[in-house]
């Protein structure tokens, strides 16, 4: 039994026996019927009342002051740790529960009856992963009646895509408490992430359990220099990413056109089973030149480019946070900066937001520190208070990478 659970059971003992003897007194004195009326009672003579009794009396008052001399200081001195404990201790258990929200069937905190299961999408360990997303129709033609759900047109399909999830073990160097509550409580329209917050009118998380989760994402923040070193060698591994997708499709493939040649080798096959395998080896083919492109787009990128689609595509790039070179039924992202949940960016707005050589420095700033809600950066921008701050997440030198990157879209 925890101590404070011992209080409270105190508690309750000793107002049940007040409550006891409160009672066995008022029903007491209602059958006792008094002989002489109390005012009309005898009472001590003076002397006995100035005697031992009367010292008896003051001693136990200077007692009770002296209990009430010392208690008061003593609990002057001890009540600010006791503020602090029982802070530390809310704390404590806040991030308890929201280890519990946060969790999947793969995590140690994991309760079915409770667990929002947000581990799925963006890892066990907030490190970040994939969420699975359903991409609707946007062309013109799909509102044809015929068109819809047409196998034979399909760009009128529904496509299942693998939607990036951003890790949260950094989240809190980028966003400050009360964005992240906002995220949480109202979503990502157009992605995964749905609203929690029941202040959006569509979640189911009361102001008490966002916080819960709020702390429990600060517990799992790494450090703004592991933030920086990470970010350092992420531009290495993605070109090494885009050259290792080569290697793995050019495998798919010979594996294809080995099949292939197996099947028309065996004389048993029937017209069916040389079909898929010739279509097998065409898709193949098709994923291995998608592949090829993309490595050599991302070989000829300069570091502020690949620095801007690792932290700011997601937001600024319509299909970046789902792009899978391989997947060739996905119309491919749009222009690098062209908009999508944040403004677009090519065309020199950056500089018309940002003029000249003072607007570069500004412009950094912007990146680097942004601005509060509803407050002016630039010329005429209005924050909304949604723009993510880099400064302790990335160096300044690739800050301004990114910058000069964007400046040039």
């Amino acid at each position: 039994m925890s101590f404070r659970t011992t209080l409270i059971v105190l508690n309750i003992l000793a107002l049940a026996v007040i409550a006891g003897v409160i009672l066995w007194r008022v029903f007491s004195l209602k059958r006792e019927k008094e002989a002489t009326p109390a005012n009309l009672t005898k009472f001590l003579e003076d002397e006995d009342l100035e005697g031992r009794r009367l010292e008896r009396v003051l001693g136990w008052s200077l007692l009770f002051v002296l209990v009430v001399a010392i208690s008061l200081p003593v609990y002057f001195l001890v009540e600010p740790s006791r503020q602090v404990v029982a802070k530390d201790a809310f704390l404590e258990r806040s991030v308890e529960r929201g280890a519990v929200l946060f969790a999947n069937n793969q995590s140690p905190a994991y309760d079915s009856t409770k667990s929002l299961l947000c581990a799925n999408c963006h890892g066990t360990k907030a490190e970040g992963g994939a969420a699975p997303f359903v991409l609707q129709p946007e062309a013109d033609r799909c509102l044809v009646a015929q068109n819809k759900g047409n196998p034979d047109v399909p760009e009128c399909l529904p496509q299942p895509v693998s939607w990036q999830a951003p890790a949260l073990n950094t989240v809190l160097l980028r966003f400050d408490r009360g964005q992240v509550k906002h995220i949480l409580n109202y979503g990502r329209p157009g992605s995964p992430m749905p609203a929690w917050g029941i202040v959006s009118g569509k979640g189911v998380l009361n102001e008490q359990s966002i916080d819960d989760l709020v702390n429990y994402l600060a517990s799992l923040q790494i450090s703004s220099t592991e933030a920086k070193a990470i970010s350092k060698e992420a531009v290495g591994e993605y070109r090494l990413g885009g050259r290792q997708l080569v290697k793995d499709q050019r495998k798919a493939l010979t594996t294809a056109e080995d099949a292939l040649a197996e099947v028309q080798a065996d004389r048993t096959a029937t017209a069916k089973d040389k079909a898929q395998a010739q279509a097998a080896v065409v898709e193949a083919q098709a994923q291995f030149d998608a592949a090829t492109a993309y490595s050599a787009d991302v070989q000829s990128l300069s570091d502020g480019a690949v620095l801007f689609r690792l932290n700011c595509a997601r937001c600024h790039t319509k299909g970046w946070s789902y792009n899978d070179p391989t997947n060739v039924k996905v119309a491919p992202p749009a222009p690098q900066g062209s908009g999508a949940y944040g403004p677009n960016l090519t065309g020199g707005s950056t500089k018309l937001q940002f003029p000249g050589r003072a607007g570069v420095q500004q412009q950094f700033d912007w990146v680097a520190l942004g601005v509060p809600a509803n407050q002016q950066y630039g010329i005429r921008g209005i924050s909304s208070g949604r723009m993510p701050h880099f400064s302790r997440q990335l160096s300044s030198a690739e800050i301004k990478a990114i910058v000069k990157y964007e400046r040039s879209l």
